[in-house]
């Protein structure tokens, strides 16, 4: 089990990173290793999402998310997936003024396969600011 928390601030609209966070479809475009996402919509805030992804090999998982754009929060929780046991996390997002949002993400993540420790701290630890940009710059473009 690797479990990563980070919290930053930066420069954009709560609202906006919000929708570039619940478009799931769009990740393909601009997470790394993210090569295509189904999207079953389970009403208002729900969502089931496939996501097709390149780590350490091909993996598949699907989650179910809770959105609440007024609260600023997207949790996760796994369902199914080839490689995975476990996969829980969250956005927290908060209006930090002026055009800036706090960030925490957290991520709680079980593999069905030995995976070495420094390996795991890599993925999960070593990626999590990069990832993190790459949804600003993505709202940012929007």
């Amino acid at each position: 089990m690797a479990q990563a928390d980070i919290q930053k601030t930066v420069e954009i609209d709560r609202s906006k990173l919000f929708s570039v966070i619940t478009r799931y479809e769009d990740y393909p475009k601009f997470v790394d290793g993210c090569s295509s996402v189904e999207v079953e919509r389970k009403g208002p805030g729900h969502a089931r999402v496939t996501y097709h992804v390149s780590m350490m090999k091909d993996v598949t998982y699907t989650l179910d998310h809770v959105e609440d754009a007024e609260s600023g929060r997207v949790e996760w929780k796994l369902v199914k997936s080839d490689a995975l046991k476990g996969n829980v996390g969250r956005w927290v997002l908060k209006d930090a003024g002026k055009g800036k949002t706090e960030v925490n993400y957290e991520i709680d993540i079980d593999f069905a396969f030995p995976v070495p420790g420094f390996l795991l701290s890599k993925l999960v630890k070593g990626s999590l600011p990069s990832m993190i940009e790459s949804f600003v710059k993505q709202a940012r473009k929007g």
